[in-house]
């Protein structure tokens, strides 16, 4: 029976069922902190605070929450709150404001979620510990000294290289240098919070104010990459691609572009209906977004059709490249790719005139049998 009621709980049937750790870590961490470290007085009135803001907070952000939670991976603000919580708090209370804001943010967003909640648990009692182990006093008791600042600052960093890499591993995703910085802008706030609540607590007003506006320049930044991206793939639409594409080929040097059309989509949406065929366009993506490096360019050039540039790379790397690409995607078994290739600038001085190289090349593939790459040909002069 036992067996049983294990086999329906959701944690248990995670494909990583070592994350089931995560929440055994939480309680375990809570149930020794009570039993070995004292729940101090000064805890209540900064504990109260810190769960009215954890669970307030959410509703007055819900409009933007709306709106942000589309496309990217997500990066917590309400790390402001958290993280104050565990410099300020007993473990077992930090523990209960995260649950709280968790469980704030699944009521309203419908978003919060019980493994990201004991990560960031278990990333808290990380810093607690670190904190306790390099300073004699508590966070509230420290001389306001460069080296309690410096102290401080290394305890968020505990906290955000364990929460990123706990979070990592429950759900693999890609993250961008800003996306680190918004989230460790969110833990130093998270300081400064904790500060004001021991030094003049009224400061808690303009703190949520500051994270506000935080989260509405993100919701800003989150649109702005919107309108660059093809939402269907991922990649960057036709006009964002074109744009980076031609900066890339100021740089100078010499640089091939590969134009790739999915063979006979048509009958596959035709046959399996457009949602079927989406889910084509979107394998295709993954593998050449996992096939090149960070700084080439990709993008969907409309339809079934995909272009690469390549910048500081020889025609005979391209041709390896797009083979590579091309083999992988028939072994999906479900759709092949003819390939065009041309370079610049032996193809063309500009990107256009390359572009129409590439295409030209992919129309004879198609044209030779399709499922194949093929080098540009300048057309020969006829004869006399």
């Amino acid at each position: 029976m036992t067996d049983q009621i294990a086999r329906r709980w959701t944690l248990w049937r995670l494909p990583r069922r070592a994350l089931i750790g995560y929440p055994i870590l939480s309680l375990a961490g809570a149930f020794t902190a009570l039993s070995t470290i004292p729940v101090r007085s000064e805890n209540l009135l900064p504990f109260g605070l810190l769960i009215f803001c954890a669970v307030v907070y959410p509703e007055l952000s819900r409009p933007i929450e709306r709106l942000r939670r589309t496309g990217r991976p997500f990066i917590d603000l309400n790390s402001v709150w958290m993280f104050a919580a565990v410099l300020l708090l007993h473990p077992a209370l930090s523990a209960a404001v995260i649950v709280a804001s968790y469980t704030s943010q699944w009521i309203r967003n419908r978003s919060g979620k019980a493994v990201s909640a004991a990560a960031t648990i278990v990333a808290g009692y990380a810093a607690y510990a670190f904190l306790a182990w390099v300073s004699v006093v508590p966070f509230d008791r420290m001389p306001r000294d460069v080296a309690s600042f410096g102290l401080v600052v290394s305890a968020g960093l505990v906290f955000l290289i364990v929460d990123s890499v706990l979070i990592y591993y429950a759900a693999p995703h890609d993250l961008e240098a800003g996306d680190y910085a918004l989230s460790g802008s969110a833990i130093a706030l998270g300081i400064v919070l904790a500060w004001a609540l021991v030094d003049w607590p009224i400061i808690l007003v303009l703190i949520v104010g500051i994270a506000l506006a935080l989260h509405r320049g993100v919701l800003i930044r989150q649109l702005r990459d919107q309108v660059r991206v093809d939402s269907k793939t991922g990649l960057l639409n036709s006009a964002s691609w074109s744009k980076d594409a031609t900066a890339r080929l100021r740089h100078g040097g010499s640089s091939a572009l590969l134009m790739l059309d999915l063979d006979n989509f048509k009958t596959i949406n035709d046959k399996y209906g457009h949602l079927v065929g989406d889910k084509h366009l979107k394998a295709v993506a993954d593998v050449l977004k996992s096939e090149v490096r960070g700084t080439d360019v990709v993008g969907r050039f409309g339809g079934e059709e995909f272009v690469i540039l390549l910048p500081c790379t020889s025609l005979d790397d391209a041709l390896a490249v797009a083979e590579r690409i091309r083999r992988r995607i028939d072994n999906l078994g479900t759709v092949t790719v003819s390939v065009g290739v041309a370079a610049h600038p032996e193809h063309g001085s500009s990107l256009d005139e390359v572009v129409n190289a590439a295409d030209l090349a992919l129309l004879a593939a198609k044209t030779a049998g399709r499922n194949r790459t093929l080098l540009f040909a300048a057309p020969q002069a006829p004869g006399w």
